[in-house]
């Protein structure tokens, strides 16, 4: 496993600042005081795969995987070509919308999801005592591949999910068949600006974390009415902004958040440590798609495009006024992209 650097003074203050990314994964300051004790590595456990099934053609489980246990959700027939969904910073698996999961089923594919180490039901990791960077959230992926008997998939990242997808291609080329990258970057990210390198932060994204800094949110209520508003900023002209069906889903992810703060804080420390592949991507040879809203405040639409234009023989599908969110609209576009760019 490589063992990055990081500079630990004023860690804390860049993480709060930081607090931005993924607002599905927000926790309660409750849980981020009880979990600042609850580091210790997670061990390999001898017990087999636990698996439950949860409906027709979808079931969950428990795998080991380079040394981590992990999550998976698993949709359709393990017969069929293999798609694995690889999701951003400190969010669980489940944020992949069940909708798309059921059209690339219908599409004819053996769909995965998963939450990443530190997420969700995955095992934790003391940061500290084993850091970690996109290379070894890649080398996870390759062994929930192993520990599912897939020799290759297809693989979709989306944010950091897109980072971590780069890094298989990169480092485990005969692993993949095919790439596709939403709303994603090949730059690191810059803790002097809380966006990738080269890219200046949205100004209103800037005024949402000086707002949490002033003052940060101590009630529960604080904390929801908080994440609204940084999930109305983030979201598209394409999709009306539902605040009824926000705050249900900002609810049940505080609910249900026994490690949010854990995978957020640990994640944002892995993206500062993980390399530059702004020079590496014009080395993939899988074919890829790149998917990018031209209203991502999160990773300016810039990014995609340049993501596209290094990758040679890339597709480049832009979609007009989405956000950094997958809005009902444009997931049955974003789903037929997929499947045909996959099906050639």
């Amino acid at each position: 496993m490589r063992r990055p650097s990081h500079d630990r003074s004023g860690s804390s203050k860049t993480l709060t600042r930081l607090y931005f990314f993924w607002w599905t994964s927000a926790a309660t300051r409750t849980v981020r005081e009880r979990l600042s004790s609850c580091g210790t590595p997670w061990r390999r456990s001898s017990q087999p795969v636990r698996a439950r099934t949860k409906g027709q053609n979808i079931m969950e489980r428990i795998v080991d995987a380079n040394g981590i246990r992990l999550w998976c959700e698993t949709f359709g027939d393990p017969a069929d070509p293999a798609l694995l969904l690889v999701m951003g910073l400190g969010a669980r698996g489940t944020t992949w919308p069940d909708e798309l999961c059921r059209l690339l089923q219908e599409g004819g594919r053996y769909v995965i999801r998963y939450d990443n180490r530190d997420t969700g039901l995955s095992g934790r990791v003391d940061y500290e005592a084993t850091p970690y960077t996109m290379v070894d959230l890649a080398q996870d992926a390759i062994g929930l591949l192993d520990s599912l008997g897939i020799a290759t998939a297809d693989v979709v990242g989306a944010s950091m999910g897109g980072m971590i997808a780069q890094e298989i291609a990169l480092e485990h080329a005969d692993r993949l068949r095919s790439l596709t990258l939403i709303m994603s970057s090949a730059q690191p990210l810059d803790p002097a600006t809380n966006t990738f390198r080269g890219a200046q932060r949205d100004p209103q994204l800037a005024a949402w974390d000086a707002e949490q800094i002033a003052d940060p949110p101590s009630t529960r209520e604080e904390h929801i009415a908080a994440q609204l508003k940084l999930a109305r900023i983030i979201t598209g002209r394409l999709t009306a902004f539902d605040e009824a069906a926000t705050r249900e889903i900002i609810e049940r992810q505080i609910e249900s958040a026994t490690n949010a703060a854990h995978a957020v804080k640990n994640h944002i420390l892995a993206a500062f440590a993980s390399r530059d592949r702004s020079g590496l991507i014009g080395s993939i040879t899988a074919p890829t798609l790149v998917i990018h809203g031209t209203d991502d405040r999160m990773a300016p639409f810039a990014q995609g495009e340049a993501l596209a234009a290094a990758i040679s023989d890339s597709k480049f599908l832009p979609i007009e006024g989405m956000g950094h969110e997958f809005p009902p609209q444009a997931i049955p576009r974003i789903s037929d992209a997929i499947l045909r760019h996959i099906g050639q």
